[in-house]
């Protein structure tokens, strides 16, 4: 698969830069982690349906590493998990739902970036993610499907960004998604092109404005689109806190001549509060490791405490759905809370809400969906962590069949080894 080749090739130039770079750069800093995660879950309705509720165990193992490389003007980072995963029914399920066990599965996650200051002004890189999971939320943050279906995602977004002025800047993306599913159901692809203009206020805020144009394309029924957004922004550091927020007109247009356009007013809030510090991934996060519900990997949500006491996370806003397979599209207002606190060093807890009104512009469907959970992990070692989670998710919907609610448990076991200071 190309996308799999493309994951081959970024280990080995990432594998040889290393090398390169210990034996020829004495001031470069080189950090090797092996990883593991090892758990197990108990979901009270896998299938998240509203009746003929089915409870699911899940048994998962997830082997991988975690190797960075920087110097004063290099930062190249490599982190890769493959996933299996196993499932075992422990209601008998009614006539027509499968066996959970059917979707045993081995899957990938990986992210890989590098960022280069080429010039006084001018910073170029590249970032790569790769999924291979059954995870709807990993194909659109904003996902509102129950689906189990396994498939294959790819990001590739090369970056740059210019200062031309003192005052001035200009970052331009390009990102390219492609997603293939296993069965035979209905694959797409999108290009996307970012570009955002920066005023700098000062040293600690700016503004900007953006524009985001991208194409969808899919390869069976569902009618192609293109989407315009232009939005106006504003971004500030307060000590610990970032603050951004903005919001602009998005419209999204139709190939076929028998759906309408679709225009939206979206804005959106983020709010990221962490002591000093604070820069990988949580050990303890275990759930949105594997499900990913939260957010996409590499950003901010992957956050620890790390040698700080404590982080936050909050997102509000209202967008629009990009995945419509079958043409179905809603407007996603939400709010999205993390929480974290450690205690006497070793004790970490982790408090996670959410809510998402999906509000399907192509039907009259509007669901409600809410999620709560609550962690705790106990640093047996520096690199061991055990960790428990429990929670609860429910959709309200309009829709006779759509409603459910499921109740989860989860422990795990984290290894995480840091080479580099051994």
């Amino acid at each position: 698969m190309r996308v799999s080749k493309r994951y081959l090739s970024c280990v080995c130039c990432l594998t040889g830069g290393l090398w390169m770079a210990m034996a020829g750069v004495a001031v470069a800093q080189v950090t090797i982690n092996p990883i593991i995660l090892v758990g197990a879950s108990t979901d009270s309705n896998y299938w998240q349906a509203e009746n003929q509720e089915v409870s699911v165990n899940t048994y998962f193992v997830r082997p991988g590493i975690v190797m960075g490389f920087e110097t004063p003007k290099t930062t190249i980072v490599f982190d890769a998990t493959v996933d299996f995963y196993w499932y075992d029914d422990q209601d008998t399920p009614a006539a027509g739902i499968q066996d959970a066990s059917d979707d045993d599965f081995v899957g990938f996650t990986g992210y890989f970036n590098v960022d280069y200051q080429l010039t006084d002004r001018l910073n170029i890189g590249f970032s790569d993610e790769l999924y291979i999971t059954r995870d709807p939320a990993r194909s659109d943050i904003n996902s509102n499907s129950v689906s189990r279906d396994k498939y294959t995602i790819n990001y590739f977004e090369p970056t740059a960004y210019y200062e031309f002025a003192d005052k001035f800047g200009l970052l331009a993306k390009y990102r390219n998604t492609i997603s293939n599913y296993e069965a035979e159901l209905e694959d797409s692809k999108e290009n996307r092109g970012v570009f955002d203009l920066y005023y700098l206020l000062n040293r600690s805020a700016a503004v900007y404005a953006g524009y985001e144009i991208w194409e969808r394309e899919y390869d069976q029924n569902s009618s192609d689109y293109l989407s315009n957004f232009v939005s106006l922004n504003y971004e500030h550091q307060f000590n610990y806190f970032t603050i951004k927020g903005g919001g602009g007109y998005h419209k999204r247009t139709f190939d076929e001549s028998t759906l309408e356009d679709l225009d939206l007013f979206s804005w959106k809030i983020q709010i990221r509060g962490q002591d000093a510090g604070t820069t990988f991934k949580s050990m303890m996060n275990a759930r949105s490791m594997i499900d990913g519900r939260f957010f996409r990997k590499g950003q901010d949500a992957d956050l620890i405490l790390d040698e700080s006491r404590s982080l936050l996370s909050l997102d509000l806003g209202q967008e629009m759905n990009d995945d419509g397979t079958g043409n179905t599209y809603y407007t996603a207002t939400y709010a999205r809370f993390e929480g974290g606190y450690r205690f006497f060093g070793k004790l970490e807890t982790l408090l996670r809400v959410s809510f998402q009104n999906s509000d399907y512009e192509t039907d009259a469907r509007n669901e409600d969906t809410y999620y709560v959970s609550a962690s705790v992990g106990y640093k047996v070692l520096d690199y061991l962590l055990l960790g428990f989670e429990g929670g609860y998710e429910t959709r309200d919907s309009n829709i006779i069949g759509n409603d459910y609610d499921n109740t989860f448990a989860m422990f795990v076991v984290n290894f995480d080894y840091d080479f580099s200071g051994r």
